[in-house]
């Protein structure tokens, strides 16, 4: 029985050996699993390039509209029109005939410069003739009377000079004269101005090149000055705007860079587009820090609708 005992702990010892000569020849080797990093998707909406309220710049009662929602109109097209009183028709006819009468005047001015010339000349001569006159008159016989009659011809004589030196300045214009012409004429044309522009608050302008959508408006319909009434859009290109990027995502993203745009309401059709702007500034969403990021598509589709959600993905 001892020597049982003995032949089994000699037994133990030299498996114990074994095993700690085998741990020591191996080793463990760690693979650590790479995973790339995946692409940022984000949801965004479906907007026209660009698009511009109409409203009037007075209030007023809608007398005609003269187009309807989804036509196309060039900017400057008539839109509506308010009803207004024959004294606006009034006042513009006036301030084109204060026009008309302040241009005639001075042009008649100019066209007279050279027989105003003549006429300051002549008048020149004139008063030089009287005063050698009154001068031989007060030689021959010094009277007071004489005195009078040679200092009146002084003084006819340098004014006649003085109007003869304004006319030359002005080429034949007496320079006070053309002054007050001139300043006729520019303040008819200021007021023809402002006639026009109370005329023109009546009628209601497209202010780009689009397509008349949101049409709210309708003969007799009261409406406020500079409350929208329509929206003109520019629909020829489309932009994809989005802003839940947060502050990690859009650091990997420069303008310029290509994307693809899958709307959710036509998900056979796949767009691409690349980033035009990043927002400079940050927005807080739900606690979180994102920015607006806006992507041009490179073409459109007439199923396109203004507001379709999109899902951009950032490649």
């Amino acid at each position: 029985m001892k020597k049982y005992l003995v032949m089994l702990f000699v037994a133990i010892l030299t498996l114990l050996s074994i095993t700690a000569c085998s741990s020591g020849k191996v080793e463990a080797t760690v693979v650590a699993e790479v995973t790339p990093q995946a692409a940022a998707i984000a949801e965004g909406r479906l907007l026209p390039v660009n698009w511009l309220d109409q409203a009037f710049t007075i209030p007023g009662t809608v007398e005609t509209v003269v187009v309807g929602d989804g036509d196309v109109v060039a900017a400057g097209d008539p839109l509506a029109t308010l009803a207004h009183t024959a004294d606006v028709d009034l006042a513009l006819a006036r301030a084109r005939q204060e026009i008309l009468s302040a241009q005639q005047a001075l042009d008649g001015l100019n066209a007279s410069a050279n027989l105003n010339k003549a006429q300051a000349e002549l008048a020149v001569l004139t008063a030089q003739e009287a005063l050698e006159n009154a001068q031989d008159n007060f030689d021959a016989n010094a009277t007071q009377e004489n005195q009078f009659k040679l200092d009146a011809a002084t003084a006819g004589l340098t004014l006649a000079q003085s109007a003869l030196a304004r006319i030359t300045e002005g080429n034949g214009v007496d320079a006070d004269m053309l002054a007050t012409a001139q300043s006729r004429l520019e303040v008819a044309q200021a007021g023809l101005a402002n006639a026009e522009e109370m005329t023109a608050a009546y009628q209601l302008t497209a202010s780009l090149d689009g397509t008349v959508v949101d049409l709210a408006l309708q003969p007799g319909q009261m409406v406020a000055s500079g409350a929208p009434v329509m929206v003109v859009a520019d629909l020829s290109q489309w932009v994809v705007k989005t802003d839940n990027l947060s502050e990690m995502q859009v650091s990997d993203l420069e303008v310029g860079q290509k994307v693809e745009v899958v709307l959710d309401a036509l998900p056979d059709l796949t767009l691409t587009g690349e980033i035009t702007h990043i927002a400079s500034r940050y927005e807080e969403k739900r606690g979180d820090i994102t920015f607006t990021v806006t992507v041009l598509l490179d073409k459109a589709d007439p199923r396109m609708r203004w507001g379709m959600t999109a899902a951009v993905n950032f490649k």
